[in-house]
């Protein structure tokens, strides 16, 4: 067997630096929705972007080179020509399979794109506002205006040179020259508001908005709902062999095996109801759902498997830190458990009936989850299985959690508060003196309950919630997402900004200009510093009370934040659209360090060994890649970290994995393992002598390094990057004098790694 090279490349770094942002490993699913099918070859879009499988779904890679930040609506390929529509950004158009994508919305006056359908060398694209139709490669489009104007389209199908549409309000239209001239086909049709198309035969199936499926032969169309739910929301439909298939808006999948007369539900192990796009290839049916990820059944639906392996597209509500572990709720992939700073993620459902979660809480031993739409949830042993605990919790839509001692408060959506005082067995609604039953946060301090509501700001109860008094005196938002206390210290997150009390919440103050007007979701702390995480403009701190705010994103690609979490080395963010992120508390404090307390060194009898030496605990951050494992990711001491190749490298070129060793109170380290020869050996550790000084600085920075410096990038405050130096030297002198005094972050590139320092400009 060959055996491989490992290199090991130390960059030491002590004090500040630039907080950077690295996206965990999920957990996995999301939004889908659009699914196509390509022979094998299936794409997705999703609410972050186009995901591919060439695997019938066994594994999904990203595919977003050079498509913009929007959910990706609808989907089409022709080989290895892809169409993506997007939410209010158009359509972009890769000529690789993926692999690279441009603009090609050139004549759309609507942006948001909910179907596109390829037939022969005519490209349609349905719109919010109207069916927009391409003949010269979609270099240009033009408006379809014979047809059905300006209404939504939402779904397109084709049998040849026949194409079909779907609208919102205005039912089908049909074009029999491939999108030039269009009719309407309405006849018989009780349900203008059509979803979804499929063909099978000489049949045309349209699934509507609350009206089930409709079939139309020769042109007139007949209901045909027998076995499905009243009013069902027909979402989807696909076409598998002689079967038809229909994805619904929250009662999962129907098959119909007798051209749609009759239909079944065949939901076995569909753990996500909510339906939004199927597909099918020669071996597997595909159902896309509302952020329970993708599905795949290899028996036509007769039991569904989660299809998600590499895909990491969730949405996160909340996040638990528990032991060296954390979980995370999920908007419809039910709750996962990370046993290390998210390098892998198990779904933890059993016995959960709803996978919206809005919070998940600890007391002692027991574990709750607060679901939207099957209320109030308890495990007793670490998540393996869940047991619902709602009696008397008359609202199932529970929205936040708080407790104190054997205490517990629920709030929830339109049905106020409710009390147990038995760990969840029994609950009362406690909601006097309350004027607004649509609970959006818990705190309690001191004995006293806080709750935060969508409309009528903050109300107090000094007992367990018996009576409820107003405390919104300088609160001028009245839409609260969260509150948070530190100390004698309130802070409440709106949809204006943050606000602060230093009196127990009888008079507010808006805390800090640089939030006013975002939408603020969630509120950490850790030592004098508070973190704020907003809708659509990422995350921010700030270290004198809330007086003045500063952003915190590098790295950060989804700028949506619904929730953050600490633990002892690091911060946590839970996404709109990409899962769970982490950010060091070593990049963002400056730590008191001892370069004893953390030694780094190789086993000279075992090449394979590399010892970490210390008394203190350590973490082991960043992403290993398949072709090398370690035995160990933290440890409290006098610990060895074994590294181990589990595939050759066939490439050409040396392939690297950075990683990345805190301590909150040790000096840290970024190091780099290199594969790039026949050997398992690792070489000799190179420690790189690299400074930056002075520091602080009037302005002149020098930066000298042992190795060629060849890039230099310098962020400033906001994490904008204002400066770039290519060079080969190794000694570089930069002049930031000109900038506004603040800690700037420069990134410093050498031949086998990268390097980050802070500088403050005086």
């Amino acid at each position: 067997m060959e055996k491989q090279l490992l290199f090991i490349l130390f960059f030491f770094t002590w004090g500040f630096a630039g907080a950077q942002w690295r996206q965990t490993q999920g957990p996995l699913g999301g939004t889908v929705y659009a699914t196509t099918t390509d022979g094998t070859s299936i794409y997705t879009g999703t609410s972050a972007g186009v995901w591919f499988s060439g695997d019938e779904g066994e594994h999904w890679v990203a595919l977003n080179n050079g498509l913009p930040d929007a959910p990706v609506y609808s989907i089409a390929s022709n080989g290895s020509v892809i169409l993506a529509g997007t939410f209010g950004k158009g359509i972009y158009l890769s000529p690789d399979g993926g692999n690279s994508w441009s603009p090609a919305g050139n004549g759309l006056t609507n942006q948001v794109i909910r179907s596109i359908a390829i037939c022969g060398t005519s490209f349609l694209a349905g719109t919010d506002g109207g069916l927009f139709l391409s003949r010269d490669s979609v270099h240009s489009w033009h408006q379809v205006i014979n047809g059905p104007g300006n209404s939504r389209i939402n779904a397109l199908a084709m049998k040849g040179s026949v194409v079909y549409a779907g609208t919102d309000g205005a039912g089908v239209f049909i074009s029999v020259d491939a999108g030039t001239n269009w009719t309407s086909m309405n006849n018989g049709l009780t349900n203008p508001f059509i979803l979804s198309l499929a063909v099978q035969g000489e049949s045309v199936f349209a699934g509507s908005d609350g009206g089930g499926v409709f079939r139309s032969i020769g042109n007139v169309w007949t209901a045909v709902g027998n076995g499905l739910p009243v009013q069902t929301i027909v979402n989807a439909l696909t076409v598998s062999a002689s079967a038809i298939f229909a994805g619904t808006n929250g009662w999962g999948v129907f098959r119909s095996d007798d051209n749609g007369n009759t239909w079944y539900a065949v939901n076995h192990y569909l753990t996500n109801t909510v339906i939004n796009c199927m597909a099918a290839t020669a071996i597997n049916i595909f159902a896309g759902s509302n952020g329970g990820g993708i599905f795949y059944s290899t028996d036509q639906g007769e039991n569904w498997a989660v299809s998600d392996q590499g895909m990491v597209n969730t949405r996160i509500r909340a996040l638990l830190i528990s032991g060296t572990g954390m979980f995370a709720g999920t908007w419809g992939g039910g709750i996962s458990y990370s046993n290390g700073n998210g390098y892998d993620w198990l779904s933890m459902n059993n016995g959960l009936t709803c996978p919206y979660i809005s919070d998940i809480r600890k007391s002692g031993d027991i574990l709750y989850a607060c679901t939207m739409g099957s209320g109030l949830f308890l495990s007793a042993d670490n998540a393996n299985t869940w047991n619902q605990r709602n009696n008397g919790l008359t609202n199932p839509y529970v929205t936040a959690m708080a407790m104190d001692g054997g205490k517990l408060f629920s709030g929830t959506q339109g049905g106020g508060l409710f009390f147990s005082a038995d760990t969840g067995k029994h609950w009362s609604a406690v909601n006097n003196g309350l004027t607004n039953l649509n609970i959006t946060a818990l705190a309690i301090s001191a004995g006293r309950v806080y709750i935060g509501t969508w409309g009528e700001g903050i109300f107090v109860s000094t007992n367990d919630g018996n009576s409820w008094q107003p405390c919104n005196i300088g609160l001028n938002c009245k839409q609260v997402n969260t509150i948070a206390t530190n100390g004698q210290e309130m802070y409440a997150g709106t949809t204006g900004g943050v606000y602060h009390s230093n009196d127990e919440g009888l008079t507010w103050n808006p805390a800090g200009n640089e939030l006013s007007g975002y939408d603020v979701s969630s509120l950490a702390f850790c030592l004098q510093s508070i973190f704020a995480a907003t809708g659509g403009h990422g995350v921010f701190i700030s270290d004198n009370q809330g007086e003045s705010w500063k952003r915190m994103n590098i790295g950060l690609s989804d700028s949506s934040v619904n929730i953050l979490v600490l633990n002892n080395m690091s911060l946590f963010a839970g996404t709109s659209r990409k899962g769970v992120w982490m950010s060091a508390l070593s990049d963002i404090f400056t730590l008191k360090t001892n370069p004893d307390t953390l030694v780094l060194d190789r086993d000279a009898g075992n090449k394979k060994n590399l010892f970490i030496k210390t008394s203190v605990e350590w973490t082991l951050q960043g992403f290993l890649p398949d072709w090398l494992a370690v035995n160990k990711r933290s440890g409290t001491g006098n610990d060895s970290l074994v590294f181990q190749t589990l595939k050759a490298n066939t490439g050409a070129s040396r392939r690297d994995a950075t990683l990345y060793l805190f301590s909150p109170k040790a000096k840290t380290a970024t190091f780099t393992v290199s594969q790039r020869g026949k050997s398992e050996d690792i070489s000799e550790n190179e420690i790189i002598d690299l400074q930056v000084f002075p520091n602080p600085s009037p302005g002149i920075v020098t930066i000298k390094s042992a190795l060629p410096v060849e890039k230099i990038r310098i962020y400033n405050p906001l994490g904008e990057m204002i400066r770039e130096v290519l060079s080969k030297a190794n000694e570089v002198r930069i002049n930031l004098s000109g900038n506004q005094s603040g800690v700037y972050y420069i990134y410093i590139y050498l031949e086998k790694g990268m390097i980050c320092r802070n500088i403050v400009i005086l």
